[in-house]
């Protein structure tokens, strides 16, 4: 089975669960850090053409058409799309959604959007190099970009069945888990990696496929498809999202994701 299919099927079936976690607004690390960076990022949308690539059940697509946005969501989970389109048929937005393979967006006219961006989901795609080659091909001439990520520098992951990055951690004396220092091995070394998703705040567990890559991957993918970078930042978590979920702030340290925002300049 090819890469490309495993990770499709993996997302099908989490979809309910995934869904239920994003929808029940318990999804911290989305609400508190990484969301505001993306709507920080992506800025003022009235009256531009916009794509999200990698929409999964929409929610990024409808922030940004309630902003009057003429948006479209593109995702290969079939199961994700059909919920983004349950969804809009409830409370029509005048959302687009296409059933799409990030690196195949041959249904989309060349130079026919003002901006693209990418939320959480590069790092899930396997031929990443050729899903930026698409977004700039999207794009007008001067169009941005915006790709939110998770740090490569900084994820947990692992390798051959055992971790290669992540935090050191020890029982505090209040019963509650200490983060002590982030650390990291084999960063250099491109690798897939499963992980499983098992937390308090899911409705069930499940696993999904991820792919380390370097920072310069990425960069040097977006620079070499006609692009400049522009801005930059890593995010820092909200107070309010500390208070609900303590263990996030150990991303006051450490980032836990990474913004990336490129313009068009060359056809």
């Amino acid at each position: 089975m090819e890469i490309d299919e495993i990770v499709r099927n993996q997302w099908n079936e989490a979809a309910g669960s995934f869904i239920g976690f994003v929808r029940s607004g318990k999804n911290y690390y989305s609400e508190y850090m990484n969301g505001p960076a993306l709507v920080r990022a992506v800025g003022e949308v009235r009256g531009k053409r916009v794509l999200d690539i990698g929409c999964g059940e929409g929610s990024s697509t409808r922030i940004f058409a309630e902003a009057s946005a003429e948006i479209t969501g593109v995702d290969f989970s079939e199961v994700m799309i059909k919920a983004a389109v349950e969804e809009e048929e409830r409370n029509p937005l005048g959302i687009r959604y296409i059933i799409a393979d990030a690196s195949n967006l041959s249904m989309l006219d060349s130079e026919s959007f003002d901006l693209a961006f990418c939320y959480m989901a590069i790092m899930d795609i396997a031929d990443f190099e050729e899903a930026i080659a698409e977004a700039a091909r999207v794009l007008k001439r001067g169009g941005r970009l915006v790709v939110v990520m998770v740090h490569p520098c900084f994820d947990t992951r692992f390798m051959d069945g055992r971790m290669v990055g992540g935090w050191e951690t020890r029982a505090g004396e209040d019963g509650f888990k200490e983060y002590l220092y982030y650390w990291t091995e084999e960063y250099f070394t491109r690798h897939s990696y499963t992980f499983e998703w098992r937390h308090d705040r899911l409705p069930a567990p499940f696993v999904t496929t991820g792919f380390h890559r370097t920072l310069s991957d990425y960069v040097n993918a977006i620079t070499g498809n006609g692009m400049v970078i522009t801005r930059m930042e890593e995010p820092r978590p909200m107070e309010e999202g500390v208070w609900l979920l303590p263990g996030l702030g150990k991303h006051l340290r450490v980032p836990q994701s990474i913004v990336i925002e490129a313009t068009k300049i060359a056809r």
